[in-house]
């Protein structure tokens, strides 16, 4: 059973946004590196985490930087700080693993707002 999926053990703190995956871009890198090593596709987003898809696993506790590009008519851009806490897919499957993510900072201080307007005045489904 993948880590995390238990309903029990979930430890979100706000409501998740349902994204459409192929229109959500994520760039991922370590923590301080000035490279971004990895792209993939969001999942749902809440002002407290994510879910996503990258094509390699990172550990669960692996610091992260990450740059969201979120969908809409004015897409929307933020960068956040945090850390891989949970698979949603098992690791050792052939192809891209969803993963979970809290979100430890916000870059800038408008990268918090701008996620907080999208979140409230997007118009997407709250996730299950």
């Amino acid at each position: 059973m993948p880590q995390g999926s238990d309903p029990e053990t979930d430890s979100r703190q706000a409501p998740r946004l349902k994204l459409p995956a192929m229109y959500t871009l994520i760039r991922v890198r370590p923590q301080g590196s000035k490279r971004y090593c990895w792209t993939g596709h969001i999942y749902d987003i809440s002002a407290s985490g994510m879910r996503f898809e990258l094509d390699a696993p990172l550990q669960p506790g692996t610091l992260i930087e990450v740059r969201a590009t979120l969908p809409g008519s004015n897409s929307t851009t933020v960068n956040i700080t945090g850390r891989i806490v949970r698979y949603h897919d098992e690791p050792t499957e052939p192809g891209p693993i969803r993963m979970g993510m809290v979100i430890d900072s916000y870059t800038r201080p408008v990268d918090r707002r701008r996620l907080s307007d999208y979140l409230q005045h997007s118009g997407l489904n709250k996730a299950a």
